[in-house]
């Protein structure tokens, strides 16, 4: 009995594209299959990614035990992917956040938790700062269009 892990040449159900521009101009396409049962295995997500010169010009599939585990391993990848190309890519006019998510490592349930905490801590940090800032600047706002000053 032989298994066919094999993708399919084509992704036909799409459930997320991006495209994002190289610095030579060439699109590079990220293609996130549907995912779905693959016979044999568990769950597979289809993933492509064009314009790289890497083995994931063709559809692979990732897989998972279902389908968000297959879905959010296809994520991880593709950032993986992306990430470490050697083209510098941008989305959106930034270089620096191609607007992927990004992913706590699996460690440990103990780890984790502290590591949430310590991201919780930060963007509460952030936001109260962004907060204040425009608290800050409506005020100055105000104080000039009301002839204050």
């Amino acid at each position: 009995m032989s298994k066919s892990f094999a993708a399919p040449r084509t992704i036909r159900r799409i459930a997320a594209r991006r495209e994002f521009q190289s610095s030579s101009g060439t699109p590079v396409v990220l293609t996130i299959g549907v995912p779905q049962p693959v016979p044999g295995s568990d769950w597979g997500c289809a993933l492509q990614i064009t314009g790289l010169n890497s083995t994931w010009r063709r559809p692979k599939f990732v897989f998972g035990i279902d389908g968000l585990q297959a879905l959010q391993l296809a994520m991880k990848c593709a950032g993986a992917v992306l990430e470490s190309s050697t083209l510098e890519l941008e989305f959106l006019g930034q270089t620096e956040d191609l607007g992927l998510p990004r992913f706590l490592p699996d460690l440990p349930k103990r780890e984790r938790a502290r590591l949430e905490r310590i991201v919780d801590r930060e963007a509460t940090k952030y936001w109260r700062r962004l907060e204040r800032a425009h608290k800050g600047k409506a005020a100055r706002h105000r104080k000039r269009t009301s002839g204050v000053g």
